[in-house]
């Protein structure tokens, strides 16, 4: 690194320091580039030793510690946050969310409000919902998993340690190049459920279990520990145990690149998109409270960040399905010949139609206003209540019941939005056509 950088990271370092409003406990260890705006640094943050942050994007709100050895690149981070030694680049953190030593948090990750993770946790391209709690020596990535309201109340959905979510196919030009499917788990009544008196509704998946994706896992399932969660959509309120090999499979490596019926993993992906598509409603709908809340431009912009990683994480289903169709359109014989047709068709849908329309459900607004707007005034009105520096989306929309008339018809939207992408997936039966 030449002298002229190490003297404008220390002009950052000296500007921090200056303010009487920021604890940098050993200025000497740690480094900042010249790219840094002091003033996204936001007054009560803590810089530990060894902390390194980069990018014109970074910013760190009231409160939030970074405890050490952390290398931050362009990230977005929430107030009252407390993130331990690791990477955190090109992702979004919303208030109160914390990690412990040796985390990656990466590829356009985004966490909403007090979700945690314990030591050596990779999330990657990974959406995770409110107080959503991921235990040691995890590796996420390309997953959507939203909250819930569990026993513990401080805890939404969790998941054990050692989980993986294996989301790598030995097939492709490159093999596993651009191919990655995904796992979703749970749906948009999720966030709902820290409403007042809502019902105990929450994901869990046990230790050491793997996740073969794509996966999607529906609203209050459980997954014993060491399972295998094999491929395919699982409905709501099921317990999933067992699904390891009982016997060894040896097979001619050839026989793995080429592909049997499609059909059933665009229905897996047209059920993720589905769910993707509707939180990202979700999110707007909380851009537009913040706003018209008035909330502080660090508060608007962090959520509309958080909303923004929404939209990489549904840029990699399309991804997947592109790649998919690519590696099947290319040449005949990464089909199985009888099934040569149907994969061909299946693939030319998606291209020429499935996508478009997914697509199009995102610009459709069509009974928006019915559904959300009697909810977004609810809210309002309670948050006149408070302080608008104490304000938190959650713990606004914890005071209304439930079973209440606003929550009950924006629940109906929600899940109306949901159902009209699952109405387009691929039947087996009947075929893409």
């Amino acid at each position: 690194m030449s002298s002229q950088l190490k003297g404008s990271e220390t002009d950052v370092v000296r500007a921090l320091m200056s303010r009487q409003d920021i604890e940098i406990p050993c200025p000497e260890s740690i480094s900042i580039g010249q790219e840094v705006n002091p003033s996204n640094i936001e007054p009560g943050v803590k810089i530990g030793p060894g902390t390194r942050l980069f990018g014109a994007d970074t910013m760190i709100g009231a409160g939030t510690e970074i405890v050490g050895a952390a290398t931050i690149k362009n990230c977005l981070i929430g107030r009252g946050c407390s993130l331990h030694s690791g990477e955190y680049l090109d992702s979004v953190l919303l208030d109160r969310c914390s990690t412990v030593g040796w985390a990656r948090v990466r590829g356009n990750c985004a966490w909403e409000e007090g979700t945690q993770s314990a030591h050596t946790v990779d999330t990657k391209t990974t959406v995770l919902g409110y107080k959503t709690t991921l235990g040691s020596l995890i590796n996420f990535c390309n997953v959507l998993m939203l909250g819930g309201t569990s026993p513990r109340l401080e805890v939404g959905a969790e998941v054990g340690s050692g989980v993986i979510n294996f989301n790598f196919l030995p097939i492709g030009p490159t093999v596993g190049a651009l191919i990655k499917p995904s796992t979703v788990i749970g749906s948009i009544e999720s966030p709902f459920l820290s409403c007042g008196d809502a019902p105990v509704r929450y994901d869990f998946i046990g230790g050491h279990s793997s996740i073969i994706a794509p996966v999607v896992l529906g609203l209050n399932c459980m997954v014993a520990a060491k399972t295998r969660v094999n491929p395919g959509i699982y409905g709501d309120d099921v317990l999933i145990g067992g699904g390891n090999l009982e016997s060894t499979v040896v097979v001619d490596v050839s026989k793995v690149r080429v592909l049997k019926d499609i059909r059933p993993k665009f229905k897996i992906l047209v059920h993720q998109l589905a769910t993707a598509v509707t939180f990202r409603r979700w999110c707007e709908f909380r851009v537009e409270w913040a706003e018209s809340c008035e909330l502080d431009p660090f508060a608007v912009k962090l959520i509309k960040a958080f909303a923004e990683k929404v939209d990489r994480f549904i840029d990699s289903l399309e991804d997947y399905g592109d790649s998919i169709s690519k590696y099947l359109l290319a040449c005949d014989e990464h089909s199985r010949p009888e099934f040569l047709k149907i994969n061909q068709d299946m693939v030319r849908l998606w291209t020429e139609e499935l996508k478009v329309k997914i697509r199009s459900v995102l610009l459709d607004y069509a009974g928006y206003a019915e559904g959300t707007d009697s909810l977004k005034a609810s809210l309002l009105a309670i948050a006149k209540t408070i302080p608008t520096a104490e304000l938190q989306f959650y713990e606004v929309l914890e005071r209304l019941p439930f079973t209440s008339p606003e929550v009950v018809t924006a629940r109906k939207y929600f899940a109306r939005l949901t159902e009209n992408v699952i109405r387009l997936a691929p039947s087996e039966d009947r075929g893409p056509a």
